[in-house]
């Protein structure tokens, strides 16, 4: 059965404002490991205003099982970057523009190391992510006005057609939805917007009780003096979602990042990504990552190794361990109970966005040479 929009809101309304988070250039080349270690402290020390600097040890030496899968012979001529999106078992779901007008969902398989299309569709995938062996993608196109109409699907992986889940129309200049999941299941926010309103909604689908409901009504009044509230950003995680707004009052603006738990609530600045776990929330900024803690004033602190690079992708592999990316070539590994980073081995190239799923790792590399490969770890 197809549940589609508008689902009852539920709980709290308030108000959102319109601006993107930060948005910086990707730089192009990282130094190598020593050259990071020479300019990093050789020890943990604290910086002025009292947070702790995490020092770089080097390549990481333990850290799981690593094995890669070339995907290069599946691509003939074409050199495309593509990621991981979801792991079952031995297969790795990703989407991927095989022409001009078609867009498909594609299962690799480990074991058998085949290539298998499994939904395809002339919209733009926007992006996909999975519980178990649940699928849920957006597909958009645009409309009239320089809007865009967007639908919602689920599909698990043992059927052959989705079904959906929730639709809409980003006008005004709002955002598309974005997929993410959470402890109870899959989240995105819901923009409606008019010349005199603006109304965010957080949305949640909930797999188990087949069910959608909103969870919270952010609305803004748009005007020469804008006033009331926006979330711009969100992330999922294990406790639940994690919210990017802009409050605005009779045009004077301040942001926060705001827990639905509660346990996090502080004025933020532009942030380039964000994420959180059960102790840490991590911000990713210009130039450096930080891990603030949710429960004391105590925040640890990674410079990077150039000043304008951008942190994004963090992964909480424990309470205290985070897997993030560097650029868009290295992967890190904080390690906040020894106040250290660890380098990812590298083998040079773009790497894209790691995924954390039943612990393993999964992301997708493309050498210079143009060698297409997953790349997953089993952590220890």
């Amino acid at each position: 059965m197809s549940i589609k929009k508008r689902a009852t809101t539920v709980g709290l309304t308030l108000g959102l404002a319109a601006i993107l988070s930060g948005c910086f250039e990707e730089t192009k080349a990282i130094p190598s490991v020593e050259e990071v270690a020479k300019e990093t402290a050789t020890k943990s020390e604290p910086v002025n205003d009292g947070t702790i600097s995490l020092s770089s040890s080097g390549e990481v030496e333990s850290f799981g099982e690593m094995t890669t899968y070339d995907l290069s012979l599946f691509f003939a001529d074409q050199t495309p970057m593509i990621a991981p999106e979801h792991l079952v078992d031995t297969r790795i779901v990703y989407t991927y523009t095989t022409g001009e007008a078609t867009h498909e969902v594609f299962v690799y398989d480990t074991e058998q190391a085949s290539n298998q299309s499994i939904y395809k569709t002339s919209k733009t995938i926007g992006n996909l992510v999975g519980i178990d062996d649940e699928l849920v993608w957006l597909e958009y196109d645009m409309i009239e006005g320089e809007a865009f109409a967007w639908t919602i699907f689920r599909m698990k992986m043992s059927e052959t057609k989705p079904t959906e889940l929730y639709e809409g129309i980003s006008a005004f200049q709002t955002s598309l939805p974005h997929v993410v999941t959470s402890k109870d299941g899959f989240m995105w926010v819901d923009y409606v917007a008019s010349e005199a309103v603006t109304t965010s909604s957080l949305v949640q689908y909930s797999p188990t009780e087949g069910s959608v409901e909103t969870l919270w009504t952010y609305t803004l009044q748009e005007g020469e003096k804008r006033d009331g509230e926006y979330a711009f950003d969100y992330r999922g995680g294990m406790n639940g979602g994690i919210v990017h707004q802009s409050l605005f009052n009779q045009g004077d603006k301040t942001t926060r990042l705001v827990s639905a738990d509660g346990s996090f609530d502080e004025e933020m600045g532009a942030l380039i990504d964000f994420g959180m776990g059960t102790d840490y929330v991590a911000l990713g900024k210009e130039g450096r990552a930080e891990f603030v803690s949710k429960s004391s004033s105590q925040t640890f602190e990674y410079r990077g190794s150039q000043t304008k690079i951008s942190f994004d992708a963090f992964r909480f592999l424990n309470d205290d361990r985070i897997l993030f990316r560097e650029g868009m070539n290295r992967l890190l590994i904080a390690d906040l109970s020894q106040e250290s980073v660890a380098t990812l081995p590298n083998t040079g190239g773009t790497t894209s966005k790691p995924i954390y799923i039943d612990g393993c790792v999964a992301y997708g590399v493309l050498t210079e040479d143009g060698l297409i490969t997953f790349n997953t770890i089993q952590v220890d």
